[in-house]
């Protein structure tokens, strides 16, 4: 069921969460003001929900053939191999993970060769992102590496752009194909004796490839708009500013105090599921009351959105919840 419908099983799943979630809230009147207010229809005609941040990112293709499409595609897949809890080191942010390993690619594109991939050392991944000192499970990310490396060249002839036309311009069918062929991208746990699907990474694989090809080639997905936001640690404090998600005291009191939570534990379970669930629940808010349905954004849309609000400010923002794990 899981592998053959992901994004439907994704909502299903995070949905049944958050109706019986006892450490999380969505607040209806939370989302209503949101859509009244900061997300209006007035106020989204100003704003651009569509824009991927291409910040950081490789992205451009030159004349002499440097940053090739598929070597792009190749370049995602390794960042978002990779892309997954960087609080353990206070200085380590996104930006570092796909500034540094675009600057290592354009310096030398077979650096992200399957062949190299697959034999990739902790101390050579430090080097491949320029890290001046061990990264947060660094061991386990050079073996989620070499699981990429292994499985492309065993799969794909090597190449992330073999995977991605595999799927036949459908996002649910690559993150099928995605989750199946690559253990290390399988996001989901077990809450209440079910099991909960989330695919954060597999999921920004494919929105990464729909914003860096702006929706075209490699990037073009027929329903892209299947595709649900990313479970991470800096949206769920947006929503929790916007006053969208409440905590119960318990919960708000660990997440203050910087606890780490243990992986698969119920409020962290929660807290992933009804983020899922309250960006979904904006959507039907905006659609609800839009006159203008096209300027309802998609889900990964309002998650660049919300994701780059928390990057604003991340500085002055109360902290976010900490688990160790390799899913985001």
């Amino acid at each position: 069921m899981a592998l053959s419908c992901p994004l439907q099983c994704v909502r299903r799943t995070t949905e049944h969460v958050a109706s019986v979630a006892n450490h999380v809230t969505i607040s209806k009147k939370g989302i209503e003001a949101l859509v009244s207010s900061r997300l209006s229809e007035e106020s989204v005609r100003g704003l651009d929900l569509r824009k991927w941040d291409e910040t950081d990112h490789l992205v451009e293709t030159d004349q002499q053939g440097h940053h090739h499409p598929d070597v792009r595609a190749q370049y995602m897949l390794v960042v978002d191999a990779v892309n997954f809890c960087f609080w353990p080191d206070d200085e380590l942010e996104y930006e570092h993970i796909a500034g540094n390993l675009k600057a290592s690619v354009s310096e030398n594109p077979s650096c992200i060769s399957s062949e190299s991939l697959a034999t990739l050392t902790p101390l050579g991944l430090r080097a491949l992102l320029k890290w001046p000192r061990p990264l947060p499970q660094e061991e386990e990310r050079a073996r989620l590496v070499r699981e990429v490396g292994i499985e492309l060249g065993r799969s794909f002839g090597g190449q992330a752009a073999n995977l991605v036309r595999a799927a036949n311009q459908s996002a649910a069918e690559l993150v099928r194909l995605v989750v199946a062929h690559f253990p290390g991208f399988r996001d989901s746990c077990v809450y209440g004796g079910s099991q909960v699907f989330l695919y954060k990474r597999a999921q920004i694989f494919v929105g990464d490839l729909y914003g860096s090809f702006r929706g075209e080639g490699l990037g073009k997905f027929r329903d892209i708009a299947n595709l649900t936001m990313f479970a991470d640690y800096r949206v769920p404090v947006t929503l929790l500013e916007l006053g969208v998600l409440e905590y119960g005291k318990e919960l708000s009191g660990a997440v203050a105090a910087k606890e780490v939570l243990e992986p698969g534990c119920p409020q962290e379970v929660e807290i992933r599921a009804c983020t899922v669930r309250a960006v979904e629940m904006i959507l039907e808010e905006m659609r609800r009351t839009f006159k203008d349905a096209s300027l309802v954004p998609m889900s990964i849309e309002l998650d660049w959105f919300l994701w780059k609000e928390g990057e604003k400010r991340r500085d002055v923002s109360d902290p976010h919840h900490r688990v160790l794990t390799i899913f985001y």
